[in-house]
């Protein structure tokens, strides 16, 4: 047996997420100076000034628990969204009402289909509750492979994953793609739809999966977040959309009880209170998107399609000593990790002068990469 009898073997066998470099960690470097941090997919810009305000008002009342299923939010979301306040469950970020799926409907022996590479919460979770995770490669453009997510269904499968705009590809999924998933999910397995870049989509001319989901008989479950449009990655809040009341409750049956902080659902309601801040926000950053990946391809380093706000091409060889040199330099940028996508890579979309600042360094290191066919 590897390693001590407190751990189990099924969390022996995952890595543990550390080493990643934040804002906060690198503040307190004092080797390093104005790091471009662009691995993370964090909205360059800050929040917006109603946010602030917001924050500093509610500030003094920390000493207070915070509401653990807050009816402002919900009832704000539900305007949004049309989906019913009582089927919304708020989440410490959308990847923790994603990790309350498998903790909710996933026993050893069952089995949950996913598409890869994908959002790794997906196989984490489904990993730690003993159960199976049967991974679906992507289509090359990116898109979540509908047919194989269907075709790997069997008995076992209790729920199914996929992911629109997918991350970390940056393709959506077609009406199709969303009607076909619709129709052959069974109605006995719940279908998990992650939109964390659902406005960056939108901004677009996406519509998003709800409409097609609202035609499903069977669950559903579409997942979104704060961290990106919004620009409060670091208050951490999402939610989830369920098709039913009796869903959503499932959720909160395996949540933490006070699983948000009291500042984090003011600085949410004062985000959304904003939306012209978020656009102006989005617009920026989609433009440079554009400019940067026609920077890219200019370079010989076609870019996948995306409508998020990061973008990714193929290296052409093992990507990790670029993402390392990188680093050195003070610029973070992302490797997919996959097995079978070392050769990927992910960068977030910054500032115009962090981006140009990127494609420099991007530039040289290319000019330096082995040529592959």
């Amino acid at each position: 047996m590897d390693g001590p009898r407190f751990l189990s073997a099924r969390v022996r066998g995952l890595a543990a997420f550390s080493g990643v470099p934040t804002s906060a960690s690198l503040a307190r470097d004092p080797s390093s100076v104005s790091p471009v941090l662009l691995h993370l997919n964090e909205c360059p810009f800050a929040p917006s000034p109603r946010v602030v305000d917001a924050i500093c008002k509610a500030a003094a009342g920390v000493n207070r628990y915070g509401d653990p299923r807050p009816d402002d939010l919900a009832a704000a979301l539900s305007r949004r969204t049309g989906v019913p306040a009582s089927n919304i469950v708020i989440g410490n970020g959308s990847d923790e009402v994603l990790a309350l799926v498998p903790m909710m409907a996933l026993n050893p022996g069952d089995s949950a289909v996913m598409p890869t590479p994908s959002f790794p919460r997906y196989r984490i979770g489904t990993t730690i509750m003993g159960a199976q995770p049967r991974m679906v490669r992507n289509l090359p453009d990116g898109r979540n492979d509908v047919s194989g997510l269907l075709a790997a269904i069997d008995a076992s499968t209790k729920v199914v994953f996929a992911c629109t705009p997918n991350n970390p590809s940056g393709a959506p999924l077609t009406r199709a793609d969303l009607d076909a998933l619709v129709l052959g999910v069974p109605d006995d397995v719940l279908l998990v739809m992650d939109e964390a870049y659902f406005e960056f989509d939108a901004a677009e001319g996406g519509e998003g999966a709800l409409s097609a989901l609202r035609e499903r008989r069977g669950p559903w479950l579409s997942t979104r977040t704060l961290s990106k449009a919004y620009a409060l990655a670091g208050l951490r809040i999402g939610y989830g959309l369920a098709s039913s009341e009796e869903l959503a409750l499932g959720l909160v049956r395996v949540k933490l009880n006070f699983n948000l902080s009291s500042l984090s659902v003011v600085a949410a309601l004062a985000a959304l209170e904003d939306e012209a801040y978020a656009q102006s926000c989005m617009a920026r950053t989609i433009a440079e998107r554009g400019r940067v990946g026609a920077a890219l391809r200019a370079l010989g380093y076609p870019t996948l399609p995306s409508r998020a706000n990061f973008l990714s091409f193929d290296y052409r060889v093992n990507s990790l000593p670029l993402i390392l040199g990188l680093a050195r330099q003070g610029v973070f940028i992302r490797e997919w990790r996959d097995p079978g996508f070392e050769t990927f890579v992910r960068m977030t979309i910054g500032l115009p002068q962090e981006n140009d600042r990127t494609l420099q360094l991007l530039s040289e290191a290319f000019a330096q990469a082995p040529v592959c066919a």
